[in-house]
């Protein structure tokens, strides 16, 4: 066993998004709605013409400390 976990961090907002225009490099705003990124990559064509994207999603995590482990001395 490890002496630390790695997981999602509870307190934060899981599955943020957002879209890269692969021609200009515009950027959507950040967004927890799916729909909201193919709203903004449709508009972002329809003003531009621009058809290629990055879509981006988050995930924030945490470690943990495993007490049933000791700490390696060699992590920094």
């Amino acid at each position: 066993m490890a002496a630390y976990t790695l997981g999602a961090d509870p307190d934060q907002k899981q599955g943020v998004s957002h879209a890269w225009c692969m021609t200009c490099g515009m950027r959507s705003l950040e967004t927890e709605e799916k729909g909201a990124l193919q709203v903004w990559c449709f508009q972002h064509t329809a003003e531009t013409g621009h058809a290629r994207f990055r879509g981006v999603v988050t995930t924030f995590l945490v470690v943990t400390l495993n007490p049933a482990q000791p700490v390696p001395h060699n992590v920094t």
